[in-house]
Parts: structure tokens; C-alpha cells; sequence
């Protein structure tokens, strides 16, 4: 017998050639980031997709663990000819970014929509 599929922390739409990964969690941590790199993945592995946004606007923390799981899922986008973008970083982390210099590395928006901007 099997249930319904609990509800996910992570959930993925199409919007022309771009998916959008809504993340509805507060702390970013390795269990959720797996989660969200295994879903675009399927997602974005079926051909078509030019961007992958990211949106951020729940997240409060990500580990430094979680910054590298972000870095391989950018260079996961490259290989497959996408753009990662995050979105609507909230000012703690987009600091944390800063600090790090990953904000030289990652594509940060300010909202999903900037992030979908010529992407249609």
C-alpha cells in the first residue's frame, strides 16, 4: 500500500526554456541541498532548458558545507549549457556570499522574475 508522497521541501515548475527550484526551507542544509540538486536534475537533464533559478527567498543559512554542494550544481548547469541562478538571496546569506566570494562565482538576483529576464 502506498501513501501519498509527503510534501517536498524543494518544488520544481517550468517556465519556457527555464525551471524554477522553490526552496521552502529556512536552513539549506546538506539532506535538503541533495534533495534540490537530484530534482534539477532530472528536470533540467530533459533537453531544452537554458536557466535554472534557484529561489532562495525562504533560506536563512546555508552551511559551508552547502556552499560547495551550490558550486557543483553550477558547474553541473555549465556542463549541461544552463545557467544557475539564485534568487531573491536574502541579505544574511547573500553576505555570506560575499564574504566567501562566491558571489563572483554564482549568478545572484534579486528576484525570480529578474531572473527569468530574456529567458522566454
Amino acid at each position: 500500500m502506498s501513501d501519498a508522497p509527503a510534501p517536498t521541501s524543494v518544488q520544481i515548475e517550468t517556465s519556457g526554456s527555464a525551471i524554477i527550484a522553490r526552496v521552502q526551507v529556512k536552513l539549506l542544509d546538506d539532506k535538503e541541498l541533495k534533495l534540490l540538486s537530484q530534482m534539477i536534475d532530472q528536470t533540467a537533464g530533459t533537453g531544452g532548458i537554458t536557466v535554472v533559478v534557484v529561489d532562495m527567498s525562504r533560506v536563512h543559512f546555508v552551511p559551508s558545507l552547502g556552499l560547495g554542494v551550490l558550486i557543483q550544481m553550477s558547474a553541473k548547469c555549465k556542463a549541461r549549457q544552463q545557467r544557475l541562478k539564485l534568487a531573491a538571496v536574502l541579505p544574511s546569506v547573500r553576505q555570506v556570499f560575499t564574504i566567501t566570494r562566491l558571489d563572483r562565482v554564482l549568478e545572484l538576483t534579486d528576484t525570480v522574475e529578474t531572473a527569468l529576464e530574456g529567458n522566454s
